[in-house]
């Protein structure tokens, strides 16, 4: 396995993989894989060349083999050169050509009566490649337009569902070509007939005999080795056994003899003349159909192949090589849709080959059959691809439906199963539908239960940005229970908007608890809502009304606020505005609110002594001489009373006025970070650490401020200690205030 690592380096260049793969050991071992992906492929081929060349074209049977060969020889190459991971083999695959059977069999149906078998055969070819075309030219545009990435969005319990139900899908692939037969209860009569029994047994043994020595044994030879080792056996017991080789063909033993030789050429271009618009209308729908169940296995098929080589695939590269190879096969007289199977790249993952090399080896192969393709066939029992089919699909069932019992939520795991048993018994796209259903339901019930209320806070722990004097910010402490500040988040739709609305009524008709005058829904972290919501958002609006409880919105979607306000959730009455720009600004008008019912918003002045007074014993003779320190400063708006880099000087006591607080950002934006109003101290902190102005403080009401130098402050100190003493106090209580409540949100934030 270390070859195998070797190759998944993302720093290897394809010259460097292709020299170790060219190892002699490694060639014999790409050679082992490759005839082992063969002889998979080769079993499946036959039939699906059944689905398509039925009823009046069953005589071109030889001719369709050759067909769907070049479709994988073109198709193999194209993949093998240019897909993002070097494991990716692609084949045709039953449900895409049960579809191209469909859209046959419409062609057949909408010709005239009368036309010949040759005729009709090279029209319904002509439209089978055209359909691999058109198929590959949306896959094409799907991986130019970058969609490949919307794989990303399924869950990964979808993908679990689809490799389990793949799995046994696998396992009865591999009984239908055990004894053409499927497993379900209806067969099951006939499977345990002594003859039937002993056909299909030893491809079950084949299978468990692998699973088991793979449990055992890690090598990666374990695999080819015993495939070889099944083939050495069998004929040494037809050997000694004196079997009758021709009897044993008859009764089912060896692959389907194929009548005739595979010939191949390229179709009669003429016939383009004969493709009626019946038949063009007859074959839209299974066109249509085929498109889109060939874009939705290629999704589900890359992802489980990243699940199995435990690496990341590049999906639209993916889509792109996908829809030229199909291209390519089409244009080249193929048209057997081929993508991505697991079955191959879990193979070549397990035994560490160069899926590259092997794919080239494997398109070689299929040349060979196009030439000795008769001769093939009736050489190989069939319970060695049939029973590597069985293996592949108990390893997949395995692993989704008994290893990740112990790793999955219970409810992702039900999800799998769900899939599984829907595939079971309706087939994979239905499963996948259902399971989706139920992913979603899963998803919508749990989603419901997450909290919309990222944050909860009383407006007494979080304050605006406003630093008001110290007579408000006491009623302000004492009051701000009255705000409830609510930050909702995620997407809102009727699950949590109905969770949240119980849970606001609780605490609104709490008795117990505080009344709130005001209640704010902050929308910042919210990235829309669903219009269904609208009706719960509609109750809470009648509910605050009822309790004479102002409702405000902030940082709401400009998309959203003409939703909110055509409900009546966002409307003005009174002169109350709803709608804030963010949740500082609802803050403050809440702030503002309660202090004016106090007589306390219309603080006017709020003089330096006032302000010692509030905070520090101070005696009178100290008090009259500070004026001899301080220099009054009349502002108005737009004066700047410092820059942001200047020296920190002085620092300054408003008196009268407001003003904001800016940080200057890197593209020349500016920032608001506080905003100050009568009664405040600005400039405090690069005043004491004698540093730079971190911010620029801008007036943008004119007022008074009381300027205090360096150079004051230390003649104060020399003269009049008591004063510079109490200076000192107030600032460190400016300083505590702020700390304190910043510790408060802070711990609220944490909880």
């Amino acid at each position: 396995m270390e070859q195998l690592a070797s190759f998944d380096k993302p720093d290897r260049s394809l010259r460097e993989s292709i020299k170790v793969a060219l190892q002699p050991s490694l060639i014999l071992r790409s050679l082992l894989v490759s005839a082992t992906i063969w002889l998979l492929m080769a079993s499946a081929m036959p039939a699906y060349v059944r689905l398509v060349f039925q009823g009046e074209l069953a005589g071109y049977f030889a001719a369709g083999l050759a067909i769907v060969f070049v479709s994988e020889i073109v198709a193999v190459i194209v993949t093998s050169l240019f897909s993002s991971d070097h494991a990716t083999l692609v084949i045709p695959q039953s449900p895409t050509v049960v579809i191209q059977g469909m859209i046959a069999a419409s062609v057949i149906s909408a010709a005239p009566a009368d036309m010949p078998p040759d005729e009709l055969f090279a029209v319904v070819y002509l439209m089978i490649m055209l359909s691999s075309v058109i198929t590959g030219g949306f896959l094409l545009l799907f991986g130019l337009m970058r969609a490949g990435g919307l794989i990303r969005y399924i869950p990964y319990p979808i993908i679990g569902g689809f490799m389990a139900g793949l799995g046994w899908l696998i396992i009865n692939a591999g009984f239908s070509v055990l004894v053409d037969l499927k497993l379900n209860l209806k067969s099951l009569p006939i499977l345990l007939e002594p003859a039937v029994f002993s056909r299909w047994l030893p491809g079950i043994i084949f299978a468990l005999c692998i699973l088991g020595l793979r449990a055992r044994i890690k090598s990666s030879l374990v695999l080819p080795g015993f495939i070889v080792v099944s083939f050495i056996l069998f004929y040494l017991w037809l050997f000694l056994s004196a079997e009758d080789v021709n009897v044993l063909a008859e009764t089912g033993w060896f692959l389907p003899e194929v009548s005739g030789a595979i010939t191949w050429q390229l179709p009669d271009l003429g016939a383009i003349a004969r493709i009626s618009p019946a038949m063009v209308a007859a074959s839209a729908g299974g066109i249509v159909t085929l498109i889109v169940v060939c874009a939705l296995n290629l999704f589900f098929r890359v992802s489980a192949q990243e699940l199995i080589v435990k690496r990341e695939l590049d999906f639209n590269r993916e889509c792109t090589v996908n829809g030229i190879a199909n291209i390519a096969a089409g244009a080249s007289g193929g048209g057997f849709i081929a993508y991505h199977g697991p079955i191959s790249a879990s193979l070549v993952h397990a035994t560490g080959v160069y899926g590259r090399l092997v794919g080239l080896i494997l398109a070689l192969m299929f040349g060979l059959t196009l030439v000795f393709g008769s001769e093939l066939y009736s050489l190989v029992p069939r319970f060695i691809p049939a029973g590597l089919m069985v293996y592949f699909g108990l390893q997949f069932m395995k692993e989704w439906l008994l290893d990740s019992w112990s790793k999955l939520p219970r409810q992702d795991y039900a999800v799998i199963v769900v899939i599984a048993l829907v595939t079971a018994y309706f087939g994979l796209l239905t499963g996948i539908a259902v399971g989706m259903v139920v992913a979603i339901t899963f998803f919508v019930l749990e989603y419901s239960r997450m909290d919309v209320i990222k944050q909860e806070f009383a407006g007494d722990f979080h304050r605006s940005n406003l630093d008001r004097s110290f007579a408000q910010n006491q009623l302000l402490q004492n009051k701000g229970d009255k705000i409830l500040i609510l930050r909702l988040r995620g997407f809102i739709f009727f699950g949590s908007a109905y969770r949240f609305y119980e849970h606001v009524k609780q605490r609104i008709t709490d008795r117990e608890a505080e009344p709130i005058q005001y209640l704010i829904l902050d929308f910042k972290s919210v990235s829309g809502f669903d219009y269904s919501t609208i009706h719960d958002f509609d109750k809470l609006k009648r509910l605050a009304d009822q309790h004479g409880i102002n409702l405000l919105l902030s940082n709401v979607l400009p998309h959203l606020q003409p939703v909110l306000e055509d409900a009546g959730i966002a409307e003005r009455k009174s002169g109350t505005p709803s709608l804030f720009s963010d949740l500082d600004h609802a803050l403050e008008w809440c702030e503002n609110a309660l202090l004016a019912e106090a007589d306390l918003l219309d603080s006017a002045r709020v003089t330096v002594e006032e302000q010692l007074a509030q905070h520090a014993m101070i005696k009178s003779r100290d008090l009259s001489a500070l004026h001899s320190y301080l220099e009054l400063i009349e502002t108005e708006v737009g004066d700047a009373v410092f820059k942001q880099g200047d020296e920190s000087d002085a620092l300054y006591f408003i008196e009268t006025g407001r003003v904001d607080v800016l940080l200057r950002l890197p593209d020349e934006g500016l920032l608001r970070l506080r905003s100050m109003t009568a009664g405040t101290v600005i400039g405090e902190v690069g005043f004491y650490l004698n540093k730079a102005r971190s911010a620029s403080v801008v007036v943008t009401e004119a007022g008074v401020l009381q300027r205090l130098s360096h150079k004051a402050l230390r003649r104060m100190e020399e003269s009049h200690p008591g004063t510079a003493s109490a200076i000192h106090i107030l600032i460190s209580c400016v300083l505590s205030d702020r700390l304190s409540s910043s510790n408060r949100v802070i711990q609220e934030l944490l909880d």
